[in-house]
């Protein structure tokens, strides 16, 4: 038996952890607080409502992409002519300032001695961005914090969304609903439950007020003049083209009088698919550039590419539009 006092020393802190009690809530300051089943000092805040997040200049984190690409003969795709649009939107859901202090407050009013806030359990959660009939959804076992959604577009899609914020007529949505954890009395003895609460954000994109959100890029474009910087882009995790691939880093060297000035940049299944490279110098069309792939895979292994001249190009796709295998001889 000597065994019983160490189940005691590990049994007794979980018996005495604390949980809400999902039937005793009150809504406070616009977002809900859930009493303790055994403390009643003790409330447990829910998540808190979405919001669309803001840039620096106060504006809406929003954008849309529009990209188009004309097949080439060295992507064995010549004579095509693809569209990418790709949607970015960034939620946040960060608690008002001074939210803590109205609650405790009301509280005290209220006749709660010395209340203690802490953040309510979340089992899961239930995403879902909507636009017209079409939807992209994902599930996590937690509470969604917010973040900076990029999701592509099929070509069909992107039109619509297009035409639609041209005249205004953006119908878009985001949903969350999340599985609350706490306790319920049932037949006079404390059991295990869950509830849900959902919170559901109403997306206006504003082509007129903010018409520098919404671009059409033409990713075989050239230029006409002297260069002074090159926007690279790569759709492989976004459009999730190799599993296998951890990261792309991308080397430009840029000719300058007696040497190279290599740029350095790396792409990740982070959303990010656009980079700008300024050079510090204004190039003319007849000072080609260089540019070298390597991919690292998530084994670890690196794929170092051929140095490719380039000149004249001021979009840059580095995307494989092909298997790696069928493409790693270019």
């Amino acid at each position: 038996m000597k065994w019983l006092p160490g189940i005691l020393i590990v049994l007794l802190p979980a018996l005495a952890l604390a949980a809400p009690d999902l039937g005793t809530y009150r809504d406070i300051e616009g977002v809900r607080v859930y009493q303790d089943h055994a403390k009643k000092n003790i409330w447990y805040v829910s998540p808190s409502d979405l919001h669309m997040a803001l840039r620096e200049d106060k504006t809406p984190d929003y954008a849309l992409d529009v990209f188009r690409y004309h097949g080439r003969s060295g992507t064995s795709d010549q004579g095509k002519f693809l569209v990418h649009g790709i949607l970015s939107i960034a939620i946040t859901r960060e608690q008002p300032p001074g939210r803590s202090r109205a609650i405790r407050t009301v509280l005290s009013k209220a006749g709660i001695k010395n209340p203690r806030l802490s953040t309510m359990p979340v089992a899961g959660a239930d995403i879902k961005l909507m636009f017209a009939d079409q939807g992209n959804s994902w599930q996590q076992k937690s509470r969604w914090g917010g973040r900076q959604l990029v999701l592509p577009l099929e070509p069909e899609m992107t039109e619509v969304l297009w035409q639609a914020v041209e005249n205004g007529q953006t119908l878009m949505s985001l949903s969350v609903s999340e599985q609350l954890q706490g306790m319920r009395l049932e037949d006079k003895e404390w059991q295990e439950a869950r509830t849900s609460l959902a919170w559901t954000l109403p997306i206006d994109m504003n082509m007129a007020a903010h018409p520098d959100k919404f671009r059409k890029t033409d990713l075989g474009g050239r230029m006409s003049h002297g260069y002074t910087g090159i926007d690279v882009f790569c759709f492989d995790f976004i459009e999730e083209l190799d599993a296998d691939l951890y990261a792309k880093v991308i080397r430009v060297a840029i000719p300058t009088t007696g040497r190279e000035l290599v740029e350095e940049i790396t792409f990740r299944d982070d959303g990010k698919y656009r980079f700008r490279i300024d050079f510090k110098y204004a190039k003319g069309m007849d000072w080609p550039y260089r540019v070298q792939v390597v991919r690292v895979m998530r084994d670890g292994s690196r794929q170092t590419g051929e140095w490719m001249k380039k000149q004249g190009e001021s979009m840059l796709d580095v995307t494989a539009y092909r298997e790696p295998e069928e493409s790693s001889g270019e």
